[in-house]
């Protein structure tokens, strides 16, 4: 992501996290306590937790639609294998009865991810409030190594080099009958307080990244196009 940002209009600020939107005032306020009042709003967030930080500033209607929006979560067991070339896939998936869904081939997607001699790989893991995962910690690291063995994708006296977990409570947005309208009816409320919607989570899409990136671009188009000198102002 680093080559994008000499194409940047502006400053770039991250890891600061928004706690709170006041959207009728315009003014959002940092974990550390800065606050920032804007003329526009361009979010990628996901939808259900942008309106829940607002809190009672959002209609009824509205918070009850965010929380309609379903979506699957995916926990990534990350492996570093000391042996190089285990496979020469980028993207395995597993429909039996392997704890992960899909194994993400890091090494060969970026030979950078290896540790020399090793070979780098994530496994991925669905899960939600109805399925779940049936482990935590080491025992779940266990078992996806364990599968990992009894596939055959490296063997049990392969090296591990390197093992940690990310997790990604927003992975997957669920299509359903409801979708369409929930997220209309959140849109078109936010539309009213200048905010735009950028991206897969926020527009509750299921966009791949190239997508993703066509949506923020066409958002700050619109935003330049409104108001051509805008900014963020403390």
């Amino acid at each position: 992501m680093t080559g994008f940002v000499p194409h940047l209009q502006g400053e770039l600020e991250t890891g600061a996290e928004v706690v709170s939107l006041q959207p009728d005032a315009h003014l959002l306020t940092l974990a550390d306590g800065r606050r920032y009042r804007y003329e526009h709003l361009i979010s990628t967030m996901p939808l259900p937790a942008l309106i829940a930080m607002m809190g009672d500033a959002a209609p009824d209607a509205v918070r009850a639609a965010a929380r309609g929006l379903r979506h699957i979560s995916v926990r990534c067991v990350n492996l570093g294998i000391g042996r190089p070339a285990l496979t020469d896939k980028h993207w395995i998936y597993y429909p039996g009865d392997t704890l992960f869904h899909r194994i993400f081939v890091q090494g060969n997607a970026s030979p950078q991810s290896n540790a020399p001699g090793g070979f780098a790989l994530t496994c991925e893991l669905t899960y939600s409030s109805y399925k779940p995962l049936p482990l935590k910690g080491q025992a779940l690291i266990d078992r996806c190594i364990s599968d990992c063995i009894r596939v055959g994708l490296f063997r049990a006296d392969d090296e591990i080099l390197t093992v940690n977990m990310v997790d990604m409570p927003y992975a997957y947005v669920l299509y359903d009958h409801a979708r369409a309208g929930h997220v209309a009816t959140v849109r078109q409320w936010l539309a009213r307080y200048d905010t735009l919607l950028a991206g897969r989570y926020s527009e509750w899409e299921y966009y791949n990244s190239d997508h993703a990136f066509i949506a923020g671009k066409k958002a700050a188009e619109a935003v330049k196009a409104l108001a051509p000198k805008i900014g963020l102002v403390r």
